[in-house]
């Protein structure tokens, strides 16, 4: 679906973008492959960079990723030392149906839609080659995807360094590692915000009791 001006989310959203990719890091990849688009699906998450404190902050202007070195990626990035590429982040989505709306308000919803929250990155990829960085991206990024998947103190997060040696330089040798520096980042957040107030929070409540919850509380916050 091709958004009207008013489903494009400016940049006073920012905070939900990055939510948006926090939230949804599988992330679809797109990029020119000579003559052709390649489109793959590839785990990213915001960069991790180490404070003055000695504790791990996000970096929001860059993501780092990696793919195999069979990728069509990896092998363009053999050749050049950048590439340029976009990412589609999802969030959710929804079909709405007119039966979403009370009738006081049927007329502002007569036929369907389908509501959704996309970030839309562009960015510029370089390969981290160092065999030391490399080992320090794969171990940052296993904590950070291990913390937001432990939810309690039972469950403790896997550590790269319970891997034995010989399997980690043999994942390290299998793959290619990037980072992405953000171009251009963009929302595409069609939440009826051509509807009255009145109408959205009608269909929010509705999305959410479909158990569609983070969309309704977007659509409620912009």
């Amino acid at each position: 679906m091709y958004p009207a001006k008013h489903y494009q989310a400016n940049e006073e959203n920012i905070t939900h973008y990055h939510e948006i990719i926090e939230s949804n890091p599988l992330a679809t990849l797109l990029f020119s492959n000579e003559s052709e688009i390649d489109v793959s699906h590839i785990p990213c998450h915001f960069s991790l960079k180490t404070s003055n404190t000695n504790t791990q902050q996000l970096e929001r202007s860059t993501l780092t990723t990696h793919v195999s070195n069979h990728h069509p990626l990896a092998k363009v990035l053999q050749r050049s030392s950048t590439v340029a590429l976009q990412l589609v982040f999802h969030g959710e989505d929804a079909y709405i149906s007119p039966r979403d709306v009370s009738k006081q308000h049927s007329h502002a919803q007569s036929v369907p839609t389908w509501n959704y929250a996309k970030v839309h990155v562009s960015g510029i990829a370089h390969e981290v080659k160092d065999s030391d960085d490399k080992y320090q991206y794969m171990a940052a990024s296993t904590a950070y995807f291990e913390q937001r998947r432990s939810t309690n103190n039972i469950d403790k997060p896997w550590s790269i360094e319970e891997a034995p040696a010989i399997a980690i330089k043999k994942m390290l040798n299998a793959i290619t590692i990037f980072s992405i520096n953000i171009t251009h980042l963009e929302g595409r957040f069609k939440l009826s915000q051509n509807k009255s107030k009145a109408v959205q929070k009608e269909i929010a409540e509705q999305l959410t009791t479909r158990g569609v919850e983070e969309l309704g509380q977007l659509m409620l916050a912009l």
